[in-house]
């Protein structure tokens, strides 16, 4: 294998996949808002999707542990489902629960390919080729951020039928890269013989459940971020700035990690990112305008920019690599938890008091997750 040419396939797989959470996280709320779905229902619709992420991702995760599957082919045909989908919301005549479904499906999809992207780079070590998931990531986020501000002004210009197209394009663009990705199956040294017990891993469980309140928090945010900036006198192009310059500013720390980390724990850097969610989150509460909105982002570089890069090398020091893939997925697994409960919760509280009360308890909620983190850190 060649060293330069796997770390710019990773780098664009990481790249596309990074790019499909902003349609599916930050556009979710507009596309189905015009589509005549309440604020709750969204709610709703996200929570159900993650649900099912979560127990697929732990699926998934052990069979491709156990060498059961080729978690490349696997990855083929969710991008195939998922651009078919896409297709469909955009070419079809269908009605708001039917556009509900599909989308709530392509969110789910989204997810359930985590765990197994990120054994892509284990997989590599394993052979000897040295890629770095930080500056992969970092591609991530420089994707991202384009595509929050192009898609922020394609919402604003043209209305929200642009947002399932635009995930079309990047699933069908993810089925093109993993085309020439290597095969997944037989990137362990042999078939798993046990289950990874969380009870033999405290700490590990107990970062867990603080990294899940912390992205309850954050994904709360990210799916009724459009109400905490008309909130401010902002619209969808002005959230797609907002999105674009957070996703920005981590590239410094997901590009440098590895060379920032050295020989410190990486346990440190992921409670060091739970601390400056906290922060965050109670800044957001008295942002009075866009511009305030905006500074309240730039956090983002010690926030999801750090926990980003430090979980995947974290479970990895963690867990060992009998049960990584499995492991990658528990902490994959925080993500649409967050979602799930972010979403039921922000729902409830968007339809019966406002954006105001969902501020507030969001600070709240990082505040614990913060605080485990912090505990479990300590073990």
């Amino acid at each position: 294998m060649n060293e330069r040419t796997e770390n710019i396939r990773y780098a664009a797989l990481l790249g596309v996949h990074t790019m499909m959470t902003c349609p599916a996280i930050s556009f979710v709320a507009p596309y189905l808002n015009d589509a005549q779905i309440s604020a709750r229902t969204v709610g709703i619709v996200v929570a159900v999707s993650c649900l099912l992420a979560v127990g697929l991702q732990q699926f998934v995760g052990r069979l491709v542990d156990r060498n059961i599957i080729d978690g490349r082919k696997l990855l083929l045909r969710l991008a195939a489902a998922m651009t078919l989908a896409a297709v469909s919301l955009v070419g079809m005549n269908i009605s708001g629960g039917g556009k509900a479904v599909l989308f709530g499906a392509m969110y789910c999809l989204t997810f359930v390919m985590l765990p197994v992207l990120n054994s892509f780079s284990f997989f590599y070590e394993n052979r000897g080729v040295s890629v770095n998931y930080g500056a992969a990531r970092g591609c991530g986020s420089i994707s991202f951020a384009v595509c929050s501000v192009v898609l922020g002004y394609l919402v604003a210009q043209f209305g929200t039928d642009v947002v399932p197209l635009t995930f079309g394009i990047l699933t069908a663009s993810l089925f093109a890269i993993l085309l020439t990705m290597p095969t997944l199956k037989g990137n362990t040294s042999g078939a798993q013989t046990s289950t990874l017990k969380l009870t033999k891993f405290p700490a590990f469980r107990m970062m867990l459940i603080g990294a899940s309140l912390i992205l309850l928090f954050h994904n709360m945010l990210m799916t009724y971020f459009i109400y905490a900036i008309e909130n401010v006198g902002g619209d969808s192009s002005d959230m797609g700035v907002a999105l674009g310059l957070a996703a920005a500013l981590e590239l410094p720390v997901l590009f440098l990690y590895t060379r920032i980390k050295g020989n410190t724990p990486s346990k440190i850097f992921l409670t060091a990112s739970g601390v400056a969610f906290f922060v965050k989150a109670a800044l957001f509460v008295f942002a009075q305008s866009v511009t305030m909105i905006y500074l309240v982002q730039c956090l983002q570089i010690i926030s999801y920019g750090l926990m980003a890069a430090a979980r995947v090398y974290y479970v990895d020091e963690t867990i060992g690599k009998k049960h990584e893939a499995t492991g990658q997925a528990y902490m994959a697994a925080t993500e649409p938890v967050g979602l799930v409960l972010g979403s039921l919760l922000g729902g409830f509280l968007m339809d019966g008091f406002g954006i105001g009360a969902l501020l507030w308890c969001g600070a709240i909620v990082s505040f614990v997750g913060a605080a485990c983190m912090i505990q479990s850190c300590r073990r």
